[in-house]
């Protein structure tokens, strides 16, 4: 009897809603600096555990949180008497995602770990696609431009985060690419000896070549020229 009665005691109203998005805007709202899980559960009228059921740790939080912020002040949008550019709507998607992934690498960690899903992501999404809606792309147009996006922007990010590393580790890409030249016979790998100025030749930013290139080929399927102000000094040393 007692137990029955204590599995069915009394509570009082609908529980609060938990989800991913409640828990990340309330870290966002009481600040990243220091908040606490607990903070953040009592913010939410919740126990810590039910926070557990949603992320894994105080770090998996900030990280997800960090990472909406970080994108949803890197789009422009279009408002009265100042419409942007499609494409500078995508340059600061592309921008923001390298910034956050150059700077933190161990977002790339967790994401090949499959721990960053679109609970960090959604909000911004819909955001991406309703702008982009406004300049006459369609609900896949956007999805395919998001996609191609990421992949460019979170593999450019990843390059870079190698790059740093192979220096750190006393082991710059020039000095490896030359060394494994040289343990080989004189007459192999012709056409990399041959290219080997222009692989070496390498930089961080160079992606943005491609990300021109990239906008420049949607921008041909729709019928457009990409305005040339577009492509200046597009992102900040990571």
């Amino acid at each position: 009897m007692h137990r029955e009665m204590e599995v069915a005691g009394p509570r009082v109203g609908r529980p609060p809603r938990v989800n991913a998005q409640a828990i990340i805007e309330a870290a966002i709202e009481l600040g990243l600096d220091r908040v606490t899980l607990k903070q953040v559960a009592d913010h939410l009228g919740v126990g810590v555990a039910t926070l557990y059921r949603h992320v894994r740790s105080r770090d998996e939080l900030l990280r997800m949180a960090a990472f909406r912020v970080v994108l949803s002040r890197r789009m422009p949008r279009s408002q009265a008497g100042q419409p942007v550019h499609w494409a500078e709507v995508a340059i600061g998607f592309a921008a923001s995602l390298y910034e956050t992934f150059a700077s933190q690498p161990q977002l790339i960690h967790e994401m090949a770990r499959g721990r960053i899903g679109p609970d960090a992501e959604v909000d911004f999404l819909e955001q991406f696609l309703a702008e982009l809606k406004q300049h006459g792309f369609s609900a896949p147009e956007s999805i395919r431009l998001h996609h191609a996006l990421a992949m460019m922007a979170i593999g450019a990010a990843a390059g870079a985060v190698s790059l740093s590393a192979a220096v750190a580790a006393g082991q710059p890409h020039d000095q490896a690419l030359r060394r494994v030249l040289a343990e080989r016979d004189a007459d192999e790998l012709p056409e990399v000896r041959a290219a080997a100025g222009e692989y070496l030749n390498i930089h961080p930013e160079q992606w943005v070549l491609s990300l021109r290139d990239l906008l420049a080929g949607f921008a041909l399927a729709r019928g457009e020229t990409l305005p040339e102000r577009l492509f200046g000094r597009v992102l900040p040393n990571p």
